[in-house]
């Protein structure tokens, strides 16, 4: 049942029913699909009790149940047990907590269970099925962590900087002695030469960060140099400019005439750029680095070279900025990708098994005898390494021969090593350093011998082909620098040097848990364009999240370059895109071997794109030239939708694919451009991701992150994973401008709350408890009676609005929080703090309504200005009163009625946002308003997901505009929540669908809608078709289960109870029955 008292319109009798015997049903005879915390036949966890869950028989009711754990097949089978629970009456079949003898690491457990149904008769046995223990003590690690370099590059002290160029605009800047401050390279000398007041000038400038709580930078001009000519004539012909800087002493020359001398010490050392503020402002024809001690730099950007993070390559050089204005296209400052290998031997014997522990600081390419040892480097994900650590374990037992082996690696900065200056400070985040490794295999013989290989410095290292990878950027790669063979055991790299021991991540060493983040699927392109000579653009047809594989051929030392985007300008070209980091995003640089044809995936990114462009190849490129591997958390696929109306068909299928996109290890924002976890967008679509994939283990990872970002205080930063510097009040970072936001912290709570309603384990609730009630405890201390209003922050968001007072939001999301936590008090028995919270949320409710509520017009309100007109109904302002439980008693349908007539008369246009929309389809469907929401959600006009369908966007917006900064984002694909829980009515009951509610609702525009879902307990299915007799409704519920299904019928006009079914009452409309496990039909005629 659902927690709120709901009510629907009321349908004409009933007047056939039928319904199918669980035993007509074609069933197993035994338990299946046994997993442990959630996977099957897990390896190296480090749950010390774990979660033990299975399927019962199908279509017979679970009463007991009885487990044993062995610790081998043979131990088993021979009633050797460890652990034998006995026959446990309990129609429990998830999240069983493993209590018997303490577990080791390394420990392997081989377990069954069998099961008794209503009628007391047992199942056979189960399959085995199987968990291993991973290192659960820092002891038992002997690997160190090792890498190659101690510290990322600073860039350049003294040298001379020489640009050629023609100025085609009105200015452009040359940066040098540039460093990430801030979230710019807000820390360098500009000299920006063009044209004021149509003279040919240099202003001589330098940016300086003051830090702190301030995010912006200051420019200021040291100088002023008047260049003897005018503008035009500047702009005719090639010029040079050269800045000679050696301590303090910055002479610059234009022509090799000195123009200026000046002193300055503000800035000692540091990478160079350009930087303009249009996209045609100069031809950069050569650059150059001459310093006085170290490697000079020199390029003239012929053969596809561009060693700046952005910009476009034309005929006479690059083209500055190539649609990226106000970006800092910069040498970057990292060091290559280190490589790191070492060689044993393996003599005689049988290898039993063998285990490769892996952690990592960044993300590691990892093979055993030239065999990936995963499919990604990034599989595990990423969190705050100065926290938690997540180490893989892997079984590599087929990977191994007699002789001699090699374990080798390539390492990537991913989210550890970030360069990047961006907004969230994640270039300066506290666990920052160069990519380093820990690593242990560990061997063990039939004969009981055991060998261990792992990480220390009798490993040697190498500079890779990899010379830049960043997560927003790109990467880099020159075949030509790739050592041939050094994966193999041959290779003998006399050249390479001892790895360093590396200072390891603060964080404690935690066994990944989630599904691996990994190819999916494969996909061709759908079209292939030249959109200006040279320039290639292939479409894939839709917006996808993954990387570009390139099978080609090219002379060596030719440099292709990828960008990938998710939009395209008018002339077909790809909209570069560009976001809150200080570089040119998601490119590609691929230098040709000369070998032949050449195959290279990037191996440390992902990108968002649809488009790629492709420039520098020097030839027509092959049809097969580029094809894109899908890349997202490996989740099981659970539900299906499926109508009578192909446009809710495509917007499900667009749900689903925003939803993958974005789902990489947690649930990301933009992955073409930022790729966070903002807590908030999780939330709203928390609901629809729950239903179609599943979420628990990657939810559960999350969770964790949810804990490490916590401050002491209780403040939860709006992007989980976090750093210090964004998301807190009082930070240069976004929080600093906004403050605390309980919409988006409220997420602690939805997400929790989802997965305990989705499956069922109550651990979560014990898990979360602490992390909530400081969360509240500190919203506490700005949320405040006698009010309880807070008019900062973010209220509602990425809708059209009016969303009304940010207090209204605000207020109504503390109020959730607190009862939210009353409840999970009262689930752990903690009842002081549940007498607390309760009163609190009852103050709060009471305020609340003393604000807000207009009694006379049965609807909330904002109070209008003195001598103003009155505000315009919100939607938000009344949607999350009625979701939370906030509304007066008995007004509750009044409310639902007010915002459905809004819908009507705004020719049902969603004027409320991603927050109460997540609610507000379900809930005024079940208040009898199925019709206005299904005309809401059909709307082919802005605001519309068919407008986006008619526009050829097969993802969901960040906005609903087509200037949406995104394409690619999640939050909208709520609406699939409604298609399950709205149309085919599937919901659950009690925690882990124990319980299960079928309750569709029937809009007068569809004839037919279906859904499944594969629940802890088996599949759910409902499916409604309109025909001669009236309306038929099948539905199915699995073993274990107990459901009730709401008939739309009138309610005291019911004429008979369907056969195996029981009535069990009526209720606002609605005859309610419980159906046993197995099938029913019910059909009945609609008024």
């Amino acid at each position: 049942m659902s927690m709120l008292k709901l009510a629907m319109a009321g349908f004409a009798c009933l007047s056939v029913v039928t319904a199918a015997h669980a035993e007509d049903v074609e069933a197993s005879d035994r338990p299946s699909a046994l997993v442990v915390n959630g996977a099957a036949n897990p390896i190296g966890i480090d749950t010390p009790l774990p979660r033990l869950s299975w399927r019962p028989p199908a279509a017979r009711a679970q009463s007991a149940y009885q487990l044993r754990v062995g610790v081998s097949e043979q131990a088993l089978m021979a009633g050797q047990v460890v652990w034998d629970t006995g026959r446990v009456a309990s129609v429990v079949d998830a999240a069983v907590t493993y209590q018997g003898p303490g577990l080791s690491s390394r420990e392997r457990r081989v377990w069954q269970v069998r099961t008794w149904d209503a009628r007391g008769r047992a199942s056979p046995w189960s399959q085995t099925a199987s968990w291993e223990m991973g290192l659960l003590n820092p002891s038992d690690w002997s690997a160190t962590w090792i890498g190659r370099n101690a510290e990322a590059p600073k860039g350049w002290s003294d040298a001379t900087v020489t640009v050629d160029f023609t100025l085609k605009g009105r200015q452009f800047d040359v940066l040098f002695r540039a460093s990430p401050e801030g979230k710019t390279y807000g820390e360098a000398y500009v000299w920006r030469i063009g044209e004021d007041e149509g003279r040919a000038v240099l202003n001589a400038q330098v940016r300086r960060y003051p830090g702190g709580t301030r995010a912006s930078v200051n420019q200021t001009t040291l100088k002023k140099i008047d260049l003897g000519m005018t503008a035009e004539a500047l702009r005719q012909g090639r010029h040079s400019l050269s800045i000679e800087a050696v301590g303090d002493r910055l002479v610059t020359r234009l022509d090799g005439r000195v123009i200026d001398e000046l002193r300055d010490a503000s800035q000692t050392r540091g990478t160079i750029g350009l930087l303009s503020a249009a996209p045609d402002a100069a031809v950069i024809h050569r650059l150059a680095v001459v310093p006085v001690d170290g490697a000079p730099l020199e390029t003239t950007f012929a053969d596809g070279e561009n060693p700046l993070s952005g910009g476009s390559l034309g005929p006479d050089g690059l083209i500055l900025a190539s649609g990226v204005p106000t970006k800092d296209l910069v040498v970057p400052l990292s060091n290559p990708a280190p490589l790191l290998r070492r060689a044993f031997s393996i003599e005689g014997g049988e290898i039993a098994s063998a285990r490769l522990y892996v952690a990592t600081g960044g993300w590691a390419d990892l093979t055993l005898n030239g065999q990936a040892v995963s499919e990604l480097p990034m599989a595990p994900g990423w969190t705050d390494y100065g926290k938690r650590v997540l180490y893989q374990t892997y079984d590599v037992t087929s990977l191994l021969s007699a002789g001699e082996n090699v374990l080798a690696a390539e390492l990537g900065r991913g989210w550890y090593g970030v360069t990047e200056p961006n907004e969230w400070y994640f270039h300066k985040a506290p666990w920052r350093a160069e990519p380093s490794l820990r690593a242990q295999l560990e061997i063990a013989f039939a004969d009981g011998r055991r060998e261990v290989v792992t990480t220390d410095r009798n490993w040697a290292t190498a500079d890779g082909p990899t010379l830049h990878d960043s997560i927003y950027a790109g990467e880099r790669y020159d075949a030509r620098r790739e050592p041939i063979g050094w994966r193999s055991a041959r290779f003998t790299g006399q050249d390479w040097t001892p790895a360093r021991e590396a200072i390891p991540p603060a964080g404690v060493l935690v066994a990944a848990s989630a599904e691996p983040i990994r190819p999916v699927a494969q996909v061709q392109p759908v079209a292939r364009t030249e959109v200006r000579p040279g320039v290639w653009v292939f479409d894939f047809g839709r917006i996808l999240t993954g990387r570009p594989q390139l099978k080609m051929t090219g002379p060596a030392g030719r440099t292709v370059t990828l960008v990938l985007t998710e939009k395209k300008n008018d002339d077909g070209s790809a909209l570069v895109a560009s976001g809150l980091i200080d570089a040119q995003l998601q490119t590609y640089h691929y230098t040709f071997a000369g070998q032949g044809v050449e195959v290279w995936a990037p191996r440390f990114s992902y990108a968002g794109f649809r488009y790629v462009q492709v420039e520098g190849l020097g030839s027509t490129p092959g049809e097969d030239f580029v094809t894109a591997e899908i890349i997202h958390s490996d989740v099981a696929l659970i539900g299906a939708f499926e109508s009578s109306n192909d446009l809710l068909n495509r917007i499900q299928q667009a749900s689903q694919n925003a939803l993958l996109n974005n789902m990489h290890g947690l649930m990301s924002d933009t992955p073409s451009l930022e790729k966070n976890g903002w807590t908030g967008d999780g939330q709203a679509s928390a609901g629809a991701a729950g239903v179609n994939f599943g979420m628990a283990r990657v939810w559960t990872k999350w969770l964790a992150d949810f804990r490490d970002a916590q401050a002491a205080s209780g403040e939860l930063p709006e992007i989980v994973p976090s750093t210090p510097y964004y998301g807190f009040d009082q930070t240069p970072g976004w929080s600093y401008i906004w403050g605390p936001t309980p919409a988006w912290d409220a997420a602690l709570f939805v997400i929790t709350d989802d997965l305990l309603r989705h499956y069922g384990d109550e651990r979560v609730v014990a898990d979360m408890y602490e992390a909530q009630k400081r969360l509240v405890d500190y919203t506490s201390t700005f949320i405040k009676a006698p009010d309880f209003t807070y008019a900062r922050g973010l209220g509602d968001y990425a809708g059209k609005g009016p969303f009304g007072p940010v207090d209204a939001t605000t207020s109504a999301y503390y109020f959730y929080m607190v009862s939210m936590l009353a409840r999970n008090a009262a689930t752990l028995g903690k009842t002081a703090d549940v007498a607390r919270y309760q009163a609190v949320a009852a103050e709060v409710r009471e305020a609340y309504n003393r604000k807000y509520w207009d009694a006379e017009a049965h609807r909330y309100v904002t109070r209008a200005v003195e001598g103003g007109p009155p505000p315009p109904f919100s939607q938000t302002q009344n949607i999350l009163p009625l979701a939370f439980g906030i509304v007066p008693d008995g007004e509750q349908q009044k409310v639902a009625d007010a915002v459905a007539a809004d819908l009507e008369a705004n020719d049902y246009a969603l004027t409320m946002g991603v927050y109460p929309m997540r609610y507000g389809l379900t809930l005024l469907s079940d208040y009898g308003h199925a019709d206005a929401v299904y005309r809401a959600v059909t709307r082919t006009s802005q605001p519309g997901w068919g407008f986006w369908l008619a526009n050829d966007i097969h993802s969901m917006l960040e906005g609903w505009g087509l200037n949406s900064r995104s394409w690619n984002h999640h939050y909208f694909a709520l609406v699939s929540g409604w298609f399950y829980e709205g149309l085919a009515g599937i919901r659950p009951g009690s925690p882990g669908y124990a319980d299960i509610v079928i309750r569709p609702a029937l809009p007068s525009g569809l004839s037919q809608a279906s859904g499944r879902i594969e629940t802890p307990r088996g599949e759910v299915r409902s499916a409604w078709r309109r025909d001669v007799e009236g309306v038929v409704l099948d539905v199915a519920v699995p073993g274990a289960t107990r459901a009730e299904v709401w008939i739309p019928n009138g309610g005291a006009r019911l004429r008979q109870a369907p056969r195996g079914a029981r009535f069990l009452r009526a209720e606002d409309g609605h005859a309610v029955y419980t159906v046993a496990p197995g099938a029913a039909t019910f059909i009945f005629t609609q008024k």
